[in-house]
Order: C-alpha cells, then structure tokens, then sequence
C-alpha cells in the first residue's frame, strides 16, 4: 500500500485518499463477512454455510465476491498511479530504498510480530506449549513464510514496484497513450475475464501458495499496470471524467444477473463449486463477471469521487493518514472483537455488521493513537 505519498490540502486528488480510505473500511468488511459466513480464509470464523438461511447464503455469498472483485485490484490501481509520481522524484535506488523502508519493514514487523500475537495470543494455537517454545517452531518450520495476513498486498505491491523500477530504468520512456476509449475498456475486461479462466484451471478460487491467491493476480497486474500507464500519461483526468459515472450503472445492470446466472444457475446453492475453476462455463461466466466488476465498478467509483465526494475536511485527512496503520491493525483487532463478542448470539448479518462498525472505528483510533509514538509511528505515516 503506497502509505507514503502526501498531498496537499487543497489537492486536486483528494478524492483519491477518500477512494483509498473507503477501500480500507471495506477490507474490514470482507474479512468480518467471512468471520461470520464461513466463506473464505480468515484466521477466525464463527459462523458457516450450514447455519446461514438461503437469503444470509446469498447475502454473504454476493457480498463477499462483489467485494473480492474490485477493492484490491483497486488498490493495486492508485498505489502504481501514486507510485509513479514518487519514481519521478526520486533515483531509482532512492525509490526502492524508500520502499523497502515504507512497505518492506512494516511487512516484516507483521511477519515475526503480529502473526506470532495473533497465533499464540489470541488464537491460543498450541496451548500446551509456552510462547517461546510456538515462536521457535513458528521460526524453525518457516510457518512465517506464509503468515503475512492481510499484507500479502504490501508484499505483492513491493515486489510490483521493484519489477516497475526495472522495467523503468530499462526502458526509461513511457508507453505513450493518448486516449481511453470504451472500446479500451472492453478489451481489457475481456482479457482480464479469459486470462483468469484459464488461470483458474491450474489455481482455482480458494487455493493459495503462501498466502498468495494466484486466482486473483490477473486483474492485480493489469490494474497495477493500468495505474501505471494512467500516471505516466497524465490520464488519471480522463478516467474520472463525469462521463465514466455509467460504469457503476453497467456494472450493476449487466453484473448482477450475471452473477446470479453463473452462481444461482450454476448450481452453487446445491453445493456445486464449478465457478471457482476448471473447464466449465461457470467458471468462465464467473471470471468474466469478475473481470466486469473489477473494471468497470472501479472505473465508476473514481469517477463518482472525483465528481461528488471530491472532499477535504478533518475526518477526510484523518482517515487519509491513518489508512496504512488502519490496515496494519485490523486483523488483530477484528480478530479480538469477534472473540470478545463470541458468546453474543445475534442474526449473523446483524452481528457482521455491528464487528464491522466496532473493529473499524477501534482500528482507526488504535492507528491514531499508535502514530503518535516515535520511532514507531513513522511506519505509519
């Protein structure tokens, strides 16, 4: 997560950090929804499919892949947009420099600290043996390769902008794009939706190689490329063009019946998984849906920003400048919130929701208050 790039308050460009920050709320949400579904990976689930009624089956199943779609690629977008304007202030040395301190060290911190606490603290794995004794284990059998959490995106965004960097300092002049037409956007959501397909034959949905879904990384690449050539070209203006607002309502026209076409037809509330990969029209149907949303929902969303929620004021620049430390912290907190309320039996959507709100506003004053710490909060900034 590019957490470093400042802007000024008058900044044309607010209504990224206010993108970026909605974004971050809504990583909190995916990973309360799976606490609470039992759908997907997450350290903590509570709740699962055989305990949901048909219409919480389905409000957690669209929720959650609605929200898988788009919210990362997303970021992998305004991290490289942001990510260019940082290389062109800098040496290329100086960049990765840079990075590695602004994403490499906090990832670190994640790896052997946080991971450990999450594990041995709160999850209480492996009781019978003392912290230390799970801590040289955790070390010994290299567990800490796969535990980086949710900041498996700060290791794949590092490691993107070393790749940028290189390429960069090879072929130092930009790829020159002077337009972006519907046309355009078409052509990439049709390569990102076939691409996936057949990615997904060899790594389907739900399957992960140290904490790295490779069912995922088509849309992360083109839409970290995708920043990239919008930065360096100086079309960020164009995207966001008021125009664009159709987007968020093709999105949902098309993408909805399509969605539930490919799952509800499909066969999913039988059980039949065949949307999450392998030679099926499911799964093809899927990808494309995926793709659609990815795209088209982020293309409509950043235009919607720039054009109504185009805002500067105090909460605005606190959620900006906490949204790396709210990202940082959310796991442990969620993850404490959800066992503290453990016992509270409520509707699973109403409990999902009421752990979002509790564990977002916790993770923003933890952030808030940890910040304000020095060395550490630097980290943060």
């Amino acid at each position: 997560m590019d957490n470093n790039i400042k802007e000024s308050p008058k900044t044309r460009f607010a209504y990224i950090d206010n993108v970026r920050s909605l974004v971050i709320i809504l990583v909190i949400t995916m990973h309360s929804a799976v606490t609470y579904s039992g759908i997907g990976d997450w350290y903590y689930k509570e709740g699962s499919l055989e305990n949901l009624s048909v219409f919480g089956m389905v409000f957690f199943a669209f929720l959650q892949s609605f929200l898988q779609a788009w919210i990362m690629g997303l970021l992998f977008f305004i991290s490289a947009f942001l990510a260019t304007k940082s290389l062109a202030k800098r040496t290329s040395l100086g960049f990765i420099k840079e990075r590695l301190f602004r994403l490499g060290l906090p990832l670190l911190i994640y790896v052997f600290i946080i991971s450990p606490f999450v594990y041995f603290i709160l999850l209480g794995i492996q009781p019978e043996n003392t912290f230390i004794e799970n801590y040289l284990q955790f070390i010994n059998s290299f567990w800490w390769l796969s535990s980086t959490g949710p900041l498996w995106f700060v290791q794949v965004l590092l490691l993107f902008c070393i790749v940028y960097t290189i390429v960069k300092k090879l072929v130092p002049k930009p790829i020159k794009i002077n337009e972006t037409t519907t046309a355009n956007i078409i052509s990439i959501i049709l390569l990102i939706g076939v691409v996936a397909f057949f990615v997904r034959i060899k790594f389907p949905m739900g399957t992960n190689f140290l904490n790295l879904q490779f069912s995922y990384f088509t849309s992360y690449i083109v839409m970290f490329v995708s920043g990239i050539l919008i930065g360096e070209n100086d079309l960020l203006e164009k995207i966001t063009d008021a125009k664009n607002l159709k987007w968020l309502k093709w999105t949902l026209i098309i993408g909805v019946p399509l969605w539930v076409a490919t799952l509800i037809v499909g066969g999913a509330l039988e059980g039949k998984e065949y949307f999450n990969g392998g030679f099926y029209w499911q799964s093809f149907a899927f990808a494309l849906w995926e793709s659609l949303t990815a795209i088209g929902f982020s293309i409509g969303l950043l235009a919607f920003f720039k054009n109504k929620a185009n805002w500067d004021n105090k909460f605005t620049r606190v959620m900006r400048d906490n949204g790396f430390g709210i990202y940082f912290f959310h796991a442990p907190i969620l993850i404490s919130v959800s066992l503290i309320l453990k016992h509270l039996v409520l509707n699973p959507i109403f409990k999902f929701l009421m752990v979002t709100i509790l564990a977002s506003i916790i993770s923003l004053i933890f952030s808030f208050l940890v910040r304000k710490i020095k060395p550490v909060g630097v980290l943060l900034k």
